[in-house]
């Protein structure tokens, strides 16, 4: 493969990614002024981008990559570490990192959790009278051709097969149960949205009434006037934990480290925490408030009460996972 054009060349400028949706609306209405103001007149521009397509953009072009930093989840990030496209991160000169609790620092030294995604249903209250209780009841007979998915390219489709797995006999490694699961969905799908994003969309657009989502997407739409709420299943929400990482052969490795220190200072952190972005922040110093305070009471509180998947032990699987999800799923 030849080697991708970057996006930003200039000095004092860098590229991230972000992931399609509201965590860009948010990390260009918070992140980026944010990193202006941090580092004297640095700038970034901002990539849209699934997981899955960021390290073969990188390792087209290992010597000049088009990125500087990446956002990952911590599943797409085993891989990643695996392919040496990142750096470690320099605690040492980090202003930001001692905020941030153990739980959220990577044990192999590469950079802390910046953000928690919380999974749960999204529906639509004035057509779903009854909030949904459990991840069965997207497969109710009432919801014939108004629930919405999205594939497992995404962290957030992962999870939830995975769940599903569990919920019909399978487990992290045997999902099997969950594609047997979904054939028995399809009637009840309207539309297999291409993100996160795309899927949360779909309800402003009147096309869906029930999915699953990341809360924050759910909370953005709602702030806007879109009739969406979220509910926690009975078996628990699945939080996902989500890193800025350096890039290797980045262009400007000083303002890579001031926007990783922005992205974990209290301002951005509050700033991404209150409405209408409603992100989970990880920095230990802020404090929940609105719509966040209805899925937890803290940061522990959260991470005690929600299901955290062990990536590691299917991570290797995805790859024939998706490529199955994509060939099979269909409406």
């Amino acid at each position: 493969m030849g080697g991708l054009p970057r996006l930003a060349h200039a000095a004092g400028s860098i590229v991230a990614t972000t992931y399609p949706g509201s965590f860009d609306e948010a990390f260009k209405a918070v992140v980026g002024p944010a990193l202006t103001r941090n580092s004297g007149g640095g700038k970034v521009t901002f990539s849209p981008l699934l997981n899955v397509d960021q390290i073969g953009k990188i390792q087209a072009s290992r010597s000049a990559p088009p990125f500087d930093v990446v956002l990952f989840d911590e599943g797409p990030l085993i891989p990643a570490i695996e392919a040496d496209v990142l750096e470690k991160f320099p605690v040492e000169k980090s202003k930001n990192f001692a905020s941030i609790p153990e739980a959220f620092r990577h044990p192999q030294g590469y950079a802390p959790v910046i953000t928690v995604q919380l999974i749960g249903i999204a529906y639509n209250p004035k057509r779903v009278k009854t909030p949904p209780t459990s991840w069965e009841d997207l497969w109710k007979p009432e919801y014939k051709g108004r629930v919405g998915l999205t594939g497992m390219g995404s962290s957030l489709g992962t999870a939830f097969m995975v769940e599903i797995a569990k919920m019909h006999g399978g487990s992290e490694t045997s999902i099997e149960p969950a594609f047997d699961a979904i054939k028995k969905l399809l009637p009840n799908v309207g539309a297999l949205a291409a993100s996160p994003g795309a899927l949360a969309a779909l309800f402003q657009q009147g096309e869906i009434d029930i999915a699953f989502n990341y809360f924050n997407n759910v909370a953005l739409l709602a702030a806007k006037g879109v009739d969406i709420a979220f509910a926690k299943p009975k078996s628990g929400a699945v939080a996902v934990r989500t890193s800025a990482q350096i890039v290797k052969n980045n262009q400007d490795p000083k303002l890579v480290l001031d926007y990783l220190d922005t992205a974990m200072s209290l301002e951005v952190q509050k700033g991404l925490e209150a409405s209408p972005w409603v992100m989970m922040p990880t920095n230990k110093n802020v404090t929940l408030t609105g719509a966040n305070l209805t899925v937890a009471k803290s940061v522990d509180d959260l991470v005690s009460h929600s299901v955290l998947l062990d990536w590691t032990k299917f991570q290797k699987m995805r790859g024939e996972w998706i490529t199955r999800f994509n060939k099979d799923v269909k409406i």
